[in-house]
């Protein structure tokens, strides 16, 4: 005899089903981002560095606030960086973390990006499980990281971007994760399409509602009971903001990357 108990539980999944069928598959993703952000200390981490400008006006900055700790971003050679714009410096610095030996030279310049990149994601990969304080840069190569770790999230072919802001209120630079973003001007967040989302859990660490502390946030202008449409969030990244892109992948390069 079947129990009440399998009757609820066949109910619950059929709806459940029902709601993904009918969602968007940018809200599918979006879902599936943040409940995966969710498992991990991410959804707890601490901060290096809160901006007062950004906190929630119900959050005490000093139960984020702790000093730097481990686990540094390696080095990367961002998308369009020529060899030419590096001085002597940068050159060894990136030879050393790329494991080649020596300074990066010209003839090298394209082995060292790959092996960064590599680096780059492997170190968001083995530690965006036990994240347990960061600054905004840690945070988005612990995302990239878990992005890569888990191809399911996303899908095949869908466009991952690294990006950085150089100045904005409360601080100067500060990078994120941006999932989607059409082809246009980085800087016109307007243009960045109908299937882009932000993934900023540095931006949500700082909140306590429920809306503002899901680090995924759509991109699209949308009602109030859209759960991922944060117009404060929105106002962040657009008020006088300069974002470029720092690395660009797409959810299968990241599969293959830092493994």
């Amino acid at each position: 005899m079947v129990g009440v108990s399998w009757f609820r539980r066949k109910r619950d999944e059929e709806i459940a089903m029902s709601e993904t069928t009918h969602a968007s598959p940018k809200q599918v993703r979006m879902s599936a981002v943040q409940a995966a952000i969710a498992k991990t200390k991410m959804a707890t981490a601490k901060l290096w560095n809160p901006w007062p400008q950004v906190l929630g006006d119900d959050v005490d900055i000093r139960t984020l606030k702790v000093a730097a700790g481990g686990g540094s971003v390696p080095e990367i050679i961002p998308d369009g960086q020529r060899f030419s714009e590096l001085k002597a410096v940068h050159l060894a610095r990136m030879g050393t973390e790329a494991g080649l030996g020596e300074p990066v030279t010209e003839a090298t310049f394209s082995e060292a990006r790959e092996k960064l990149r590599h680096k780059y994601v492997a170190t968001g990969r083995a530690n965006y499980r036990g994240l347990v304080s960061a600054n905004c840069t840690l945070f988005a190569c612990c995302v990239i990281g878990m992005l890569a770790d888990q191809p399911k999230l996303l899908g095949s072919g869908v466009k991952v971007e690294l990006l950085n802001f150089l100045d904005t209120t409360g601080g100067g630079g500060h990078a994120y994760v941006v999932v989607g973003r059409a082809e246009g001007d980085v800087k016109k967040i307007g243009s960045y399409g109908p299937d882009c989302f932000f993934i900023d859990q540095w931006y949500a660490r700082h909140q306590s509602s429920a809306l503002g502390a899901r680090g995924v946030k759509d991109a699209t202008p949308g009602q109030e009971s859209n759960p991922f449409w944060d117009l404060d969030f929105y106002a962040f990244m657009d008020d006088e903001t300069f974002p470029v892109v720092k690395l660009t992948f797409t959810s299968d390069d990241l599969l293959k990357l830092g493994t």
